[in-house]
């Protein structure tokens, strides 16, 4: 496996990863990844099914295409999640091992008001998402966000909606030390 250099930008639906990412790569020099364009989504599934079928392969398939189209001289922002919905519609956790696959230097995880993102889903997707739902989902994607921090020993920054300024401080320092 090749050393890589990738931020993972994690965070919910509709959390804002792909805006936050997109003025991250106006002022830095990363390239944006989604983990949907990596895994190819709209070939697995129609766009507005953000149900998994099954975890596993999807992973895989995530790490394998991943591992082709990085490139060991360029630096990336891979936004993708920590929890997923699973065919049941119930928020869950992916494996671990996935980010030991991914082996990112850090990671940035995005937050939000679960009734703002409700609202964003509803305008982006024409999705009804129960709040509950939503509510224990971020809950999940904080508990593990930070569980994969500490395993991988990798530094964790969390921002609360889309602060740009803190990350882009963040990402000043983090510049320096790598």
């Amino acid at each position: 496996m090749k050393n890589k250099n990738i931020i993972f930008i994690g965070g919910i639906h509709a959390v804002g990863k792909g805006t936050v990412c997109e003025k991250i790569t106006q002022k830095f020099n990363f390239e944006h990844l989604s983990a949907s364009q990596v895994l190819k989504w709209n070939e697995m599934s129609d766009l507005e099914n953000k149900k998994v079928q099954d975890f596993g392969t999807t992973q895989n398939r995530l790490l394998t295409n991943l591992e082709k189209i990085t490139k060991p001289n360029k630096r990336y922002l891979l936004d993708g999640h920590f929890t997923l919905l699973n065919s049941k519609g119930e928020p869950e956790k992916i494996d671990e091992s996935t980010f030991v696959g991914i082996q990112p230097k850090s990671i940035i995880l995005l937050t939000c008001e679960p009734k703002i993102i409700f609202e964003r889903l509803k305008k982006r997707d024409n999705s009804t998402y129960k709040l509950e739902v939503l509510e224990k989902m971020q809950v999940m994607e904080i508990e593990h966000a930070k569980y994969i921090s500490h395993k991988l020993e990798i530094p964790l920054f969390t921002v609360i909606d889309g602060d740009t300024t803190s990350i882009f401080e963040y990402l000043e320092n983090y510049e320096n030390t790598y």
